[in-house]
């Protein structure tokens, strides 16, 4: 075996044991729904069942629905409940909560009443800083205060919920969860127990085979605005509930097309490399839209979500390729380093054959 195999079988291994379930990302998701009918506000929590689990301290597998129904205060207390739910009248009182699985979801109903009809509200949702969720956890929030709609992003950095009776949302809001989605910014690589992989490593893979098919700068970020494009075109079907593929389905399909482009790259078949990440992308449209579904935005707030979305995933993939492109341009040009770069073809292909029997 040459230096180069026995460095690459190594680097294979180490690469499979790192790697996990980097699907789009059921569990950094948390899908949360207030209603307030005067004095009364109902929050109902949608969150994967591990998810669940793991703010209960218990095994996944033995999270029945019964269980769960079981566990409805511990759930809720670990998580709405963990903080008070405050109005310009004063802090509101919980007075029930339930819960029950569909399928992969565990969904949480607790109710409060308050001393005068909601208007307003503040809220701490201390649970995702919780150490016992994935450090890039975000809740996608709608809000219906006095007949407003209104929707919201909560997460590590941006864990306090400020929400009036005034449809109002930030584009800059979904531009930056896009980034995050994609694995580009800083605290998808290192959070508070130090450096790790970040939750977009599928799509970071995905975007490094496509570079190690060769070309250079420009014609993959064109390449990247060709997977960009197919994204959008899914991600606007599913929201507007003309196509709505199973997730089941999507997500080992997501696994093939990083195990298909980097296959390409390993052999030094570049060629017609836009149209295979337009097409790829079409299948990659389809992990965020899931969010979208649950938040059931109207029309207004969901075209600025779309467009903020995939703004936020065009620059991350954009800071990404910035970001590999001289050790990748590196490795193509000068023939003794070539080796490498399939051996990194290789490790993609392998991480995406690896992600596409773990998510079936």
């Amino acid at each position: 075996m040459t230096n180069h195999q026995t460095s690459a079988c190594a680097a294979l291994i180490l690469v499979l044991g790192l790697a996990r379930p980097a699907a789009a990302h059921p569990l950094d998701l948390g899908y949360l729904r207030l209603t307030a009918e005067g004095d009364e506000v109902t929050a109902a929590l949608d969150l994967h069942v591990n998810a669940a689990a793991h703010l209960l301290g218990a095994a996944p597998a033995g999270l029945d629905a019964g269980a769960l129904a079981a566990q409805a205060d511990a759930l809720a207390d670990a998580t709405l409940r963990g903080a008070p739910l405050l109005t310009p009248a004063g802090p509101c009182r919980w007075t029930a909560a339930s819960a029950a699985r569909h399928d992969t979801t565990a969904s949480l109903t607790v109710r409060a009443a308050c001393p005068a009809p909601v208007r307003a509200l503040a809220w701490l949702l201390p649970f995702v800083r919780d150490a016992r969720v994935s450090p890039t956890f975000q809740v996608l929030v709608k809000a219906r205060l006095a007949g407003d709609g209104r929707v919201a992003i909560a997460d590590r950095t941006r864990p306090q919920l400020e929400l009036a009776a005034v449809p109002a949302l930030g584009l800059a809001a979904f531009v930056w969860t896009g980034v995050e989605h994609i694995g580009a910014t800083p605290g998808q690589w290192h959070g508070a127990d130090g450096w790790k992989l970040p939750d977009g490593l599928d799509h970071i893979l995905f975007l490094l085979a496509l570079m190690l098919a060769g070309g250079g700068l420009a014609r993959t970020l064109g390449v990247v605005s060709g997977f960009t494009l197919g994204h959008s075109i899914t991600l606007a079907l599913s929201a507007l509930h003309i196509v709505r593929p199973p997730a089941q389905l999507i997500e080992p399909l997501i696994a093939l097309t990083i195990a298909f482009v980097a296959a390409q790259a390993l052999a030094g078949r570049g060629g017609h490399r836009w149209r295979i990440a337009a097409c790829f992308g079409l299948i990659h449209g389809f992990g965020f839209a899931t969010a979208l579904h649950q938040l059931a935005l109207p029309t207004r707030e969901l075209v600025p979500a779309l467009l903020g979305y995939n703004l936020g995933v065009e620059l991350g993939q954009v800071a990404i390729v910035l970001a590999a492109a001289p050790l990748i341009l590196t490795l193509q040009r000068h023939r003794r380093l070539q080796p490498i770069a399939r051996g990194l073809a290789a490790l993609i292909c392998a991480a995406g054959v690896y992600w596409f029997f773990q998510r079936l």
